[in-house]
């Protein structure tokens, strides 16, 4: 049985671990970031005081191997009334939470309803308010203001907590047994790197034994890593986490045509991740791109920075089953 640990959020956890879950003797633990402060996440979080539940909530539903209905109930989202903008999921961990006075508490418990294949851990217990310090020495604060920064105008010196927000000891522990490690893909500064700061991460993956595995984005953000090469997000990556990685995947084809019309996309523009890693011997080349459209509700507060072009589901857990088993 290979255990295999995630560290991200968003799309990008849901889109690995939604193709993981079929895989055959695999142990899966998701470790998700909780710095999350907008959308449905950010009003429950402000209102009633509890941790973000957005992105634990599509873990929740990637890993679930319940019907489709209840995966699409726990994802619903209200369009009228006080409750619109909220998914029925963030509200039933929220609730969680003030039931058993535990946000960890309360996502086992919900994992057990969804029948999760594996485990979802906070990568905290404690409230972590994500931070940006630029060039100039200006300080953006909350990840709502940090994905909306330009950091290619203004300069980015580091992503940082400006309190210690430390390692959940079941993230410890799940890390340290670990066979391989998958960061990412995901929104890099927002999603991925928020969850390598937290105090204690850095020194337990340096310590593990496991391979890191790491999914190079398909696209960049055009405010955060507009022209970026594979190897930008290799060496960002490693700067953060302390150590090389092991494996490093890359796709191989290009978006669709339409894809491109639909989202406005040109190749050259600097949205498209060129490999420039030809001579390293990390690296794997895969077609790893879905040509699926994806739609958001009009009553998700944050669907004009979901992604739209990501990876296939179905070749990334193929690609990552492939190398588990070499």
């Amino acid at each position: 049985m290979k255990k295999i640990v995630t560290v991200g959020g968003g799309t990008g956890s849901y889109t690995v671990l939604s193709g993981l879950k079929t895989l055959p003797d695999v142990s899966l633990t998701a470790i998700v970031s909780m710095a999350d402060n907008g959308g449905s996440t950010g009003v429950l979080r402000d209102e009633l005081g509890v941790l973000p539940p957005g992105d634990v909530r599509q873990c929740l539903v990637a890993m679930s191997k319940h019907s489709e209905i209840v995966r699409e109930l726990i994802d619903y989202r209200f369009t009228e009334g006080k409750l619109a903008g909220h998914s029925f999921g963030n509200i039933l961990l929220a609730a969680l939470e003030k039931v058993t006075g535990s946000f960890v508490e309360g996502v086992e418990i919900a994992s057990e309803i969804l029948k999760v294949r594996g485990k979802v851990i906070p990568v905290t217990r404690e409230k972590a308010e994500l931070s940006a310090l630029l060039q100039s020495g200006d300080i953006v604060d909350g990840v709502v203001n940090v994905d909306a920064a330009d950091f290619m105008h203004l300069g980015l010196k580091k992503i940082f907590y400006k309190k210690d927000v430390k390692l959940n000891k079941s993230a410890r522990v799940s890390i340290q047994k670990a066979d391989y490690i998958i960061i990412g893909p995901g929104n890099f500064y927002c999603s991925v790197i928020p969850n390598l700061i937290v105090d204690g991460f850095k020194n337990i993956v340096a310590k593990s034994k496991a391979k890191i595995i790491f999914p190079v984005n398909l696209t960049n953000k055009h405010e955060h890593t507009k022209n970026w090469e594979a190897g930008d997000y290799v060496r960002n990556l490693e700067s953060y986490l302390g150590r090389k990685v092991d494996l490093i995947l890359i796709n191989t084809e290009k978006p669709s045509k339409e894809q491109i019309e639909r989202y406005k996309l040109e190749e050259g523009s600097g949205v498209i991740v060129k490999d420039d890693l030809i001579k390293d011997p990390r690296v794997v080349r895969e077609s790893l791109i879905s040509h699926s459209f994806f739609t958001y509700s009009e009553a998700d507060a944050k669907q004009n920075i979901r992604s739209f072009i990501r990876h296939d589901s179905e070749k990334l857990a193929k690609c990552i089953n492939k190398i588990i088993n070499k």
